[in-house]
């Protein structure tokens, strides 16, 4: 049986959108994707959880930083509280239900904050000499590459240690919360994926867009053809 796979959207200009490369490689993994808007009803937001099989947080805006302790900086890009709001709801709740779970860019860095962990709220004013990560190259070209460790889900789902990958971020994760671990670093030393640190159930982020990659790099839909198994088992 196909499993329900939610999939977060984008929110602005009272409209929701999302880019086709997430339904599409939900769908071509062998799940049934789902869209997601940014609910008030924390019932409503509950009881999809409890119909679908996975959880896909998507890329977006920032998160506001208050979810961190901390104010906002000069760097700090356009926030959706909205959204902020129901996507650390349906993180949170996710992982108490163990359901299987994916983050992409944003998504990474939200089950990092929802979780108790932090982000650099501008990679360009707080790191030293960082790569570009905002590249200006087609979205599904991979700019540089990722060094994943060799103890590690992700490393299992893409039996490689160096993965090339593309960049659209300005923020990233800082203080890794307690329930999860780093996996997989860029040469400048930013956290490109994060996972469970116990491994009790999927719980997978990754800081690039592997939905824009997956047709030109076929590696990038083993990604959503493991958050579609797990949610099969489930």
């Amino acid at each position: 049986m196909r499993p329900l796979i939610a999939i977060t959207c984008s929110f602005a200009e009272e409209k929701i959108f999302l880019n086709r490369g997430y339904y599409e490689a939900v769908e071509k993994a062998g799940g049934i994707p789902v869209g997601v808007a940014p609910l008030k009803d924390k019932d409503a937001l509950s009881t999809i959880l409890d119909r679908v099989d996975g959880l896909l947080l998507s890329g977006g805006p920032d998160v506001d930083p208050r979810y961190f302790g901390e104010n906002p900086m000069p760097g700090l890009g356009v926030v959706n509280p909205l959204r902020d709001e129901a996507e650390i709801f349906l993180c949170r709740e996710a992982v108490k239900r163990k359901k299987p779970l994916l983050g992409i860019c944003r998504g990474v860095q939200l089950i990092n904050i929802a979780l108790g962990g932090t982000v650099y709220q501008d990679i360009g004013s707080e790191i030293e000499k960082p790569l570009k990560h905002r590249q200006d190259a087609p979205r599904w070209y991979a700019s540089h590459d990722v060094n994943i460790s060799k103890d590690s889900l992700l490393y299992r789902i893409l039996e490689s240690n160096l993965v090339p990958v593309n960049s659209f971020h300005h923020q990233a994760v800082k203080d890794v919360a307690e329930l999860l671990k780093p996996v997989a670093f860029s040469q400048d030393g930013i956290v490109e994926a994060l996972e469970s640190a116990s491994g009790e159930f999927f719980l997978l982020g990754v800081q690039w867009h592997p939905e824009e990659m997956w047709q030109e790099y076929p590696l990038q839909l083993k990604l959503f053809e493991a958050l579609v198994d797990a949610a099969r088992r489930k």
